[in-house]
């Protein structure tokens, strides 16, 4: 037992140092970009490189806080890309954390896969991939809708995007709307702004923007058939 606290003690030391210093270099860094805030900065294994992120993109600062990288980092001796996988990780965490309240949801008769899609009413691939709701929902696929109008905030997409909210059967309304007709224009609370917002920090730069309970994001439309193998293949690598 003296044994195994021996070797634990050095380890609780190392932890608490590094976080120490991540502390320190974090309130360094923000001083130097002014008014930006940097989360998650932790240390890059046995490296002088500290990552963090801002406003959901990851960077690379150098320890004395003089330096910021930018791109993919790769470790040459296991050959992974450790800012994807990071990604990926801060993507599934964003989205273990969205309230399925503020969704448009299509159920299918026994789910087997969840997939969040942030969609945009006008977009072609989004009416395209709605169009076959039915046979995505056949597959055992639950969609979860998100608001995501590419024409931003005040926009005519952002504008659509609020009225299927506000219709009292939203899911109908969504059917309708990406089916062509033109919807009598409605206002009301909403979670438009909040979603879009969220797309922005999960990367999302187009619609459809799929994301697998994993975390991963299939950027544009994917064929039911062929997305029900993606999400076996994901579902079973987690």
């Amino acid at each position: 037992m003296l044994k195994h606290l021996l070797l634990i003690i050095p380890f609780l030391f190392a932890s608490t140092s590094h976080a120490d210093e991540a502390d320190k270099l974090k309130k360094q860094l923000e001083e130097t970009l002014q008014g930006v805030t940097i989360d998650n900065l932790r240390k890059v294994d046995n490296t002088q490189l500290y990552e963090g992120v801002i406003n959901g993109e990851i960077l690379y600062f150098s320890a004395d806080g003089r330096y910021v990288l930018q791109g993919e980092l790769v470790s040459l001796e296991s050959r992974t890309n450790l800012t994807e996988q990071r990604r990926v990780s801060l993507r599934k965490d964003i989205i273990d954390g969205l309230d399925e309240k503020d969704m448009i949801i299509f159920e299918p008769k026994k789910a087997e896969h969840t997939l969040t899609v942030f969609t945009d009413i006008d977009c072609v691939y989004c009416r395209k991939m709605h169009s076959e709701i039915e046979q995505y929902q056949d597959l055992g696929i639950r969609i979860r809708y998100m608001a995501y109008p590419r024409g931003g905030i005040d926009s005519e997409s952002y504008d659509d995007a609020v009225t299927v909210w506000c219709n009292d059967d939203r899911r109908d309304a969504m059917t309708r709307a990406k089916a062509g007709e033109e919807l009598e224009a409605k206002t009301c609370d909403n979670p438009v702004k909040a979603e879009f917002e969220t797309g922005q920090k999960l990367g999302v730069q187009g619609t459809p923007a799929l994301f697998t309970e994993s975390g991963q994001m299939l950027p544009g439309y994917v064929p039911p058939e062929r997305l029900k193998e993606i999400l076996e293949q994901t579902s079973g690598q987690s």
